[in-house]
C-alpha cells in the first residue's frame, strides 16, 4: 500500500485517527509532567562529582620505577573499591557528611549492577577501578557521587576519599603496621562537580508521542484490512449471494473514495465535474 492509499484510508478513519492523536498527546504529556498541583516536570537537575584515589606503596610507584609491592596494587584497589560501599568505610563516609548510613546509597560500578533507583533527593556514590586500554586494573579507585546540589556532591566525594584514608590508618594503628609497610591513599587532585539532568526529557516525550501515534494508525489500518477481508471471505462462503455482496462492498468503497475526493477537491473543479456528469447524463 503506497503513501497515497494509506493517507486516503486514514482519512476515511479520521474520527479514530483523532482519538489516536489524543491518546498520543496525553502519553507524551504524562511522560513529561507529573500529575500534581502545581504542574511539575519530570526532568530534574542533580549534582554530580568525581574523585580519583591513588593507591600507592610506601616508596611511591610514581617516583620509583619498580617499587616493592607495585604488582599487586591493581588488585588491592579493586578490593578497596568493594569495601568502600559497605561496612565501616561507608559508615565513616556517612559520618563525614552528617547523614545516616541507611540514607547513603552505594554500589560498585559494573555492567551487571546499574545501581539502585535514584531520585532528586538521593545521596549516593559508586566506586570502580580505572582500567587500561587492555582492561588491566590500575591502582586508582574512581568515585562518582550524586546529591541534590553540586556542592553537596563535591562534599560527598571528598568525604569518600577521607573516609577510606581514615579507615586504613585506623586499621594500621590497631594492627601496629609500620609506616614503611602501609598503603598510601591520596586523592588525584580535587573533586570536580557539575550539574546533570535526570528523568525523561522533552525529546523523549516527543518521541513517545510520535511512536504512539504511528503505532495507533498502523493498528487502525490493520483492523480495517482485517474487517474488509473478513467481509469478503464471509460473502464468498454464502454462495450465490456472494458476488453481489462483494460488488456492493466495492461500490461502498468507491463511494467513500469519491467522498474523499470531494473533501479535497477545489470548488471550481467540483463544478466542472458536475457539469461534465450532467452532460453525459
Amino acid at each position: 500500500m503506497d503513501s497515497v492509499k494509506i493517507l486516503r484510508a486514514l482519512w476515511r478513519l479520521r474520527a479514530f485517527v483523532a482519538v489516536v492523536a489524543l491518546v498520543a498527546v496525553v502519553t507524551g504529556w504524562m511522560l513529561a509532567y507529573r500529575v500534581s498541583a502545581p504542574l511539575e516536570r519530570r526532568t530534574y537537575s542533580v549534582g554530580i562529582a568525581n574523585a580519583s584515589i591513588l593507591i600507592d606503596t610506601p616508596k611511591s610507584q610514581v617516583v620509583e620505577v619498580a617499587p616493592k609491592g607495585s604488582d599487586t596494587l591493581g588488585a588491592r584497589a579493586n578490593v578497596l573499591a568493594n569495601l568502600m560501599v559497605d561496612g565501616e568505610i561507608k559508615n565513616a563516609i556517612a559520618g563525614r557528611v552528617d547523614v545516616k548510613p541507611k540514607r547513603l546509597k552505594a554500589w560498585v560500578e559494573s555492567p551487571d549492577n546499574p545501581g539502585p533507583p535514584l531520585t532528586r533527593t538521593s545521596l549516593s556514590y559508586k566506586t570502580g577501578v580505572a582500567l587500561t586500554s587492555d582492561m588491566a586494573q590500575l591502582p586508582i579507585v574512581k568515585v562518582e557521587t550524586q546529591a541534590p546540589t553540586v556542592s553537596q556532591a563535591i562534599r560527598l566525594a571528598n568525604a569518600a576519599v577521607e573516609g577510606l584514608s581514615d579507615h586504613l590508618n585506623s586499621k594500621a594503628a590497631v594492627e601496629t603496621i609500620a609506616d614503611t609497610r602501609r598503603l598510601r591513599v591520596s586523592p588525584l587532585g580535587t573533586a570536580q562537580g557539575h550539574e546533570a539532568a535526570r528523568g525523561p526529557g522533552r525529546m523523549m516525550a516527543i518521541g513517545a508521542m510520535m511512536f504512539v501515534f504511528v503505532a495507533g494508525c498502523a493498528l487502525l489500518l490493520l483492523v480495517a484490512a482485517l474487517i474488509r477481508g473478513w467481509r469478503i471471505a464471509a460473502a464468498s462462503e454464502i454462495g450465490d449471494g456472494g458476488p453481489e455482496l462483494i460488488a456492493a462492498d466495492a461500490q461502498e468503497e468507491e463511494a467513500e473514495e469519491e467522498e474523499d475526493d470531494d473533501a479535497f477537491e477545489p470548488e471550481p473543479a467540483k463544478k466542472h465535474r458536475g457539469r461534465a456528469t450532467a452532460a453525459r447524463a
